[in-house]
């Protein structure tokens, strides 16, 4: 997990804006709900602030006093660990008032686009210009407009420029898309627009929720994530850092995934549990033993099952670490917000149960980041 900074923690809110409704089926809208709820919980958990509204004008002015605004769709996920907020942290230390995908849509007969699935603002500009509308997406709107200056390379297709800044020429459009106002505005007072570069654009995935065809096509990436880490990813070292627990016990619970906790247990029981059988395996092969322990190792799959209890004796001192388990980006896309805190819940219950237990996580479902982010 990246450790944020005091100082990135309080210049920087995420603005969802919640357009979940327009999203074309009722199975892509609950896919794309339980990813943004586990997005959310990563945010809080990383000490970002998030905020949601569907009027995006109204979360930009409500973040006023951030120093930088990351505005982005429900349909939007940071992968690739936390190589995206790493990125963020750099781009915030350039100059630019906007920063995102900026398309030209010049082929539509329309003024650019600054796509909705994730842009930055850079809020000390966003006031000193008196708090600018983003524009909506608006058809048969004729209106000139001075065009900006483009790359000649793309980075896909001939509508994404590497670059744009302020033009000179004068051209009649017929229509305007998403964002446009915040371009106009930033190329008529000569501010900076950034255009995404690998770093963010190859460590964010967007869904096109509102649309079926392409939904499916992007949505292959979650259906492969879910398995890969069902069926073949194997964490080969720790993947936590300490917990700060010293505590010695009898007996240690804990997910296929590292040694972490086992210099914590030096004549008792220690029980590597998984939904992945290969981790579980490789954790079997590799994992350095003191001979005056004994070693478990037990499949089970915690979102739908509290079987673990059963193997765990209640008599002993034990350790339960449940980590990640019931907010984990490999299977939150499938399993609602209120199915993990209904697994959670049916498990903390049955193991507060025993006498003698400590029950830690790393990062728990916890709904009550909805309820911190929902009343602007």
């Amino acid at each position: 997990m990246l450790e944020v900074t005091e100082r990135a923690m309080s210049k920087i809110a995420f603005c969802i804006v919640d357009d979940i409704s327009t999203y074309a089926t009722s199975e892509i809208q609950t896919t794309i709900r339980n990813i943004c709820d586990f997005t959310i919980s990563n945010l809080y958990a990383k000490g970002y602030d998030v905020f949601l509204d569907q009027d995006e004008d109204k979360l930009l002015q409500h973040v006023k006093d951030y120093n930088y605004a990351v505005v982005m769709s429900p349909g939007t996920e940071y992968i690739n660990g936390s190589a995206f907020f790493e990125a963020l942290e750099e781009l915030v230390n350039k100059e630019f008032f906007v920063a995102g995908h900026v398309l030209d849509r010049t082929m539509y007969d329309a003024y650019y686009e600054l796509h909705h699935q994730c842009y930055v603002v850079n809020m000390a500009h966003y006031n000193a210009l008196q708090h600018p509308t983003v524009g909506v997406l608006e058809k048969c709107m004729p209106h000139t407009q001075t065009e900006p200056r483009r790359s000649a390379e793309n980075w896909h297709d001939d509508y994404t420029p590497k670059f744009v800044n302020s033009g000179t020429q004068e051209h009649r459009y017929a229509n305007r898309c998403h964002g446009w106002n915040l371009l106009r505005i930033a190329f008529e007072n000569n501010l900076p627009v950034l255009v995404f570069d690998e770093s963010i654009r190859y460590n964010k995935k967007h869904y096109y929720p509102e649309s079926e065809q392409d939904y499916y096509k992007e949505a292959i990436y979650i259906g492969y994530k879910v398995e890969y880490c069902k069926e073949e990813f194997v964490h080969t070292a720790n993947t936590e850092h300490s917990s700060g627990i010293t505590e010695r016990y009898e007996q240690l619970v804990l997910p296929a995934s590292g040694t972490l906790y086992l210099d914590l247990v030096e004549h008792g029981t220690v029980m590597f549990y998984d939904y992945n059988q290969k981790a579980l395996d490789y954790w079997q092969e590799h994992c350095p033993r003191k001979e005056s322990n004994t070693y478990k190792f037990i499949n089970t799959d915690l979102l739908n099952s509290t079987e673990l209890v059963n193997y765990i004796d209640p008599n002993l001192k034990t350790l339960v670490n449940l980590s990640n388990i019931f907010c984990y980006e490999g299977t939150a896309a499938f399993y609602s917000l209120e199915h993990r805190l209904t697994a959670q819940n049916n498990l903390v219950n049955k193991l507060n149960k025993f006498n003698n237990i400590t029950i830690n996580f790393s990062l728990e479902a916890d709904a009550g980041h909805l309820n911190k982010f929902s009343n602007l």
